[in-house]
């Protein structure tokens, strides 16, 4: 049921598949803390992910696998998203995903997103997420403003903000204000082919983690802060 790929994520692979290109990537990356829709998912450590994702003109194709670093805790990913290029600057990338969880719990989930972009302004994206998973039966929306700041020509730097809403996703009995994130990630082209990444996070726990974690017990922490390096390859 966890999100892996958040808005912040797909927002950034939209620009890739929205030429006629054909592109591969594969990558490896650890975060401090597997964090998903203001909480941490694993009660110790961080998770280690590989996976490739393939473009090729409006589609896009990934598969994914997480391990976790201090527990026992496997989560394998495949789906695909497609990407409608609408009028006005505007994009619409709709897509479905498979997710299946390993280790002292087994469970599996499908979800079904949509994203809105706004492509207007190249300094700031806004980006409208929506997801629904079908084991959960509930939905979860962010809505995240992503700067792109370019100081030298293989350096980029994207800070963004975000804010998250619970319908029935994360949590059964509540719906509403969710998380406020914001962080900023850096990106950097080590050649024309290999690219190192670096971000840091933090998330504000509002109303559905605050009533969450008084009537069931199952949060650690109210905020988050989290970070993660990735490596990866384009061919």
């Amino acid at each position: 049921m966890k999100r892996l790929i958040a808005a912040l994520t797909l927002l950034t692979t939209c620009h890739v598949f929205a030429s006629d290109a054909s592109d591969t990537t594969v990558y490896m990356d650890w975060d401090s803390h597997y964090v998903s829709e203001g909480r941490n998912n694993l009660p110790q450590g961080g998770v280690f992910w590989s996976g490739i994702d393939h473009t090729d003109g409006a589609w896009l194709w990934y598969e994914r696998q997480g391990i976790g670093d201090s527990t026992n805790f496997i989560e394998l990913n495949m789906g695909f998203m497609y990407q409608f290029e609408l009028p006005n600057d505007f994009s619409l990338a709709t897509g479905y995903k498979r997710l299946e969880f390993f280790g002292d719990d087994r469970c599996s989930d499908n979800e079904l997103a949509a994203e809105l972009s706004y492509n207007a302004i190249a300094w700031l994206t806004p980006n409208l997420a929506y997801t629904y998973a079908t084991e959960a039966h509930g939905a979860f929306v962010e809505f995240s403003l992503t700067g792109h700041w370019q100081p030298f020509t293989d350096l980029t730097i994207s800070p963004y903000i975000l804010q998250g809403w619970d319908l029935g996703f994360a949590s059964l009995h509540h719906d509403g204000r969710n998380n406020f994130q914001f962080g900023v990630e850096a990106a950097y082209d080590l050649s024309s082919q290999v690219n190192l990444a670096l971000q840091i996070s933090h998330s504000i726990g509002q109303g559905d983690i605050e009533r969450q974690e008084q009537e069931e017990d199952c949060i650690d922490e109210l905020n988050q802060t989290f970070a993660g390096i990735q490596l990866s390859y384009r061919f």
